[in-house]
């Protein structure tokens, strides 16, 4: 155990694009100007995703973390890049609005849709008799309209990766000192999908996606692929007339950074709602088992998690006050 240990704390989620550009390929004079910004300031820098689409967008993302990616450290002190990019940041999917295109194809039959950004879908409740539409309180990221009949559209949701631990300000600190790159993350970090998946994209979906289909109209997801390789199993339709999801599954070239479209997957509601949620309960014995050794454990964390409210004292007449009714005496 104490060897497995060892070999996955030389593993550790970093930065694998920053502003842009691939952290292998900054020199010294970007890595020193990244890492003077900080990580909590917005940077003014043009975001180089968005240009195709927004020409002179900045970038949105303080500290401008792009991707992450494993980083594993060698023997010799040296740092690989190893696995599939996780996309921290949902500009990154607009890359040379390839995405748009590919969704535009395969929903409305046009490569060139309009897109049209957070419209608002739902309105709060107002009085029954009132002609007055409410105040906007929930919207969808993105409506792709044909360019030629704007009654064909589809609702577009992106869904980046938060990440847990702590925050990137140490990292950006080490590349700020070092001005080289890759430098081995000095913490723990790893991709959150619970948060992402079941805790902001389900409930996106089970709002916005049975009136969608009321109206006969599809959502597209889009994430990466390491957010759906982390989903349960989806249970795919043959056409897109019969599904209310079309999920465009996009990695990164590891060379270049160019967006590639992985998959497309054709499902429904309900299916995605399971892959989602992806969790298999435990058994009775199991489930029990953990709250025994909760209650008899004496470690930090059983003592953290158990929380022991004082017994009431039984009354000395049995409880025949109880409610306010006395018992009649024998």
């Amino acid at each position: 155990m104490a060897s497995r240990a060892i070999k996955l704390e030389k593993v550790r989620y970093g930065i694998a694009e920053w502003y842009g550009r691939l952290v292998p390929t900054l020199t010294h004079d970007e890595i020193s100007s990244f890492a003077e910004i900080g990580s909590g300031k917005l940077s003014n820098l043009p975001c180089p995703f968005r240009q195709a689409a927004s020409p002179g967008a900045k970038c949105n993302k303080k500290g401008g973390v792009c991707t992450l990616r494993r980083h594993s450290l060698q023997d010799d002190g040296s740092v690989e890049l190893v696995g599939p990019a996780v996309t921290v940041c949902p500009s990154r999917f607009w890359a040379g609005n390839e995405v748009f295109r590919w969704i535009g194809e395969t929903v409305l039959g046009s490569p060139e849709p309009t897109l049209v950004k957070e419209v608002p879908f739902l309105s709060s409740v107002v009085e029954e008799d009132s002609e007055e539409i409410g105040d906007a309180v929930g919207r969808i990221d993105s409506v792709l309209v044909d360019p030629v009949d704007d009654t064909l559209w589809c609702a577009l949701e992106l869904q980046a990766v938060y990440f847990s631990g702590p925050s990137m300000a140490s990292h950006i600190e080490q590349y700020g000192a070092t001005q080289q790159a890759p430098v081995f993350p000095d913490k723990v970090r790893r991709p959150d999908y619970r948060s992402s998946g079941p805790k902001r994209l389900m409930p996106q979906l089970q709002i916005k996606v049975p009136t969608l289909r009321r109206w006969g109209k599809k959502m597209a997801v889009l994430v990466d692929r390491p957010f759906f390789s982390s989903l349960g199993k989806v249970t795919k339709v043959p056409y897109l007339s019969n599904c209310d999801i079309v999920w465009f599954v996009v990695d990164y070239s590891p060379e270049d950074g160019s967006i590639i479209l992985s998959e497309k997957v054709f499902t429904t509601l309900e299916s995605s709602v399971e892959a989602l949620t992806a969790g298999v309960p435990l058994s009775l014995e199991a489930f029990e088992e953990q709250v025994h050794s909760f209650l008899t454990g004496t470690d930090k964390r059983s003592l953290a998690k158990v929380v022991r409210l004082s017994a009431p004292t039984p009354p000395i007449d049995g409880g025949s006050h109880v409610g306010g009714i006395e018992l009649p005496d024998e």
